[in-house]
């Protein structure tokens, strides 16, 4: 009825219900201080255990026993192994979500849904100068440690905003911008990738005392398909696809200078010298434009040898061969020399020793006069005219020598010799003479047989020189050959 008191065993009841609530608030909050004061203990004995040569520390610890989560801010320190090395490192935030609690209190096994780092900097300096520096965010799922001490986790993310490295030894940094691993999706991005030389492109030889490759390069939309990201931790680059949108190369080398000392290995033994298993089913090489500029041995002025709209694939891209694998990779390549006519090349590299390196392609429609900047200030010749129809070519090289043949056609090829210490191009009437009237026909034509337009590849390699000397030489002996008295003919 209304206005009647409640029964006194409900009214007990009440009370009862009440008290029971109370004190479950009661715990949870003292859980939640306690908790909070035993994860605090906790990180601070991991902090004070690390070895004397990592310092870390952090602005704020907060954890939430009901939601499982822990967020420790403004965290900073520094890695200072010896004295040539000091690493810093800052994290804005660490926020662990997916705490079991519970589990690691009963069995000591640590479980965590994910772990986010946000705003990770780390900078590393050898010898005083930087050597590193790194600015992005990290991501991991499903961490765990158990009471054996393995530790790991189910799947990984690093954003890299943008990062640099200075090569050592090398004289090089590396530029990389919008850099994504994602082991989930399998794949790896970035946006652009450049390396720059530190010194000016001469003094970088003088430097080393010896001839050295100088690149300068840019990279764009770097693609890495189902690549296997965890096997990365076990120097396994295992993917389908390697992609590059485009790119941009500069080589320059100085041959003032003496050679390396030592033989040179071919890219095949160089690949498997790597310490890192590479197994990819193709590379993918976008729109590229390769130049290399060589300060002649004789002579002040430099000459550089372009190739536009270059593109290619190389297939598979291994070094550790097993059974089933192809016998060779084979790289395709097409371009324009010089902006004129086209190039296409396929070699193929042996994975099995004692097989040979095979080359062949052609060159369709060059104006020669286009090569004029490299003939003049490196072979010291001058292009008056000529058409180079095509020029077909195909070579087996080994560690000894190279050996094949050219097949050319040409028309209106007028060549002039320069004067060896002239810097003006001077024309050495006398050997130019010699090269229009008798070693260089104006015209070779299909109306003559192909005897007439073959020449011989058989050139014995030096194995203190690289594998792109080797090639290009091979071919010059060819084109060289299939004139008469091409044996006059410098180079």
């Amino acid at each position: 009825m209304n206005g009647q008191t409640a029964p006194p065993r409900k009214r007990r009841w009440g009370r009862i219900l009440l008290f029971i609530t109370g004190i479950l608030v009661i715990l949870l909050v003292a859980g939640y201080f306690i908790a909070h004061a035993i994860v605090r203990k906790k990180v601070d004995e991991a902090l004070r255990g690390l070895p004397p040569a990592w310092q870390v520390g952090y602005k704020t610890l907060q954890v939430n026993l009901l939601a499982g989560s822990l967020a420790i801010d403004g965290i900073a320190g520094h890695y200072r192994p010896d004295e040539s090395h000091a690493d810093t490192f800052s994290i804005e935030n660490v926020h662990i979500s997916g705490l079991h609690m519970m589990e690691f209190w009963r069995s000591h096994r640590l479980l965590i849904d994910q772990v986010r780092l946000t705003g990770v900097k780390v900078t590393g300096k050898e010898a005083s100068k930087e050597s590193f520096a790194v600015e992005g965010h990290i991501e991991l799922d499903s961490v765990y440690r158990d009471t054996t001490g393995a530790q790991g986790a189910g799947g990984i993310r690093v954003l890299a905003e943008k990062a640099r490295y200075l090569a050592a030894g090398m004289n090089e940094t590396m530029h990389l911008r919008g850099f994504e691993l994602d082991s989930k999706k399998r794949l790896l991005r970035m946006d652009t990738l450049r390396i720059t030389p530190n010194l000016d492109k001469e003094e970088m030889g003088r430097v080393k005392g010896h001839q050295v490759d100088v690149v300068e390069s840019s990279s764009e939309g770097i693609d890495v398909k189902n690549l296997d990201v965890m096997a990365l931790l076990q120097h396994e680059l295992s993917a389908d696809e390697i992609s590059i949108r485009s790119n941009e190369v500069h080589v320059f080398r100085d041959r003032q200078l003496p050679l390396e000392p030592g033989e040179k290995a071919m890219p095949v033994e160089e690949l498997k010298s790597m310490p890192l298993s590479l197994r990819v089913r193709r590379l993918k090489m976008g729109t590229t434009t390769f130049a290399y500029e060589e300060f002649p041995k004789k002579g002040n002025k430099t000459g550089t040898l372009t190739i536009y709209r270059m593109r290619g694939t190389l297939a598979p891209l291994i070094n550790k061969p097993v059974n089933g694998d192809p016998a060779y990779i084979t790289m395709t390549t097409e371009g324009s020399l010089m902006n004129s006519g086209s190039v296409t090349a396929t070699t193929k590299m042996p994975l099995h020793k004692g097989d040979p390196y095979i080359v062949e392609g052609a060159f369709h429609e060059l104006d020669v006069t286009k090569l004029n900047n490299p003939a003049e200030n490196l072979g010291k010749l001058h292009l008056e005219s000529g058409m180079l129809n095509s020029l077909a070519f195909r070579f087996e090289m080994n560690d000894e020598k190279a050996t094949g043949q050219i097949v050319g056609e040409y028309h209106d090829l007028v060549v002039d010799k320069l004067k060896e210490n002239s810097d003006d191009k001077k024309v050495d009437k006398l050997k130019s003479y010699a090269l229009k009237k008798f070693i260089i026909p104006k015209d070779k034509d299909k109306s003559l047989p192909v005897s007439k337009r073959t020449g011989k590849v058989n050139y014995k390699r030096d194995k203190e020189r690289y594998f792109s000397y080797y090639l290009l030489h091979a071919l010059l002996v060819g084109v060289k050959s299939s004139f008469s008295l091409g044996f006059l003919l410098p180079g």
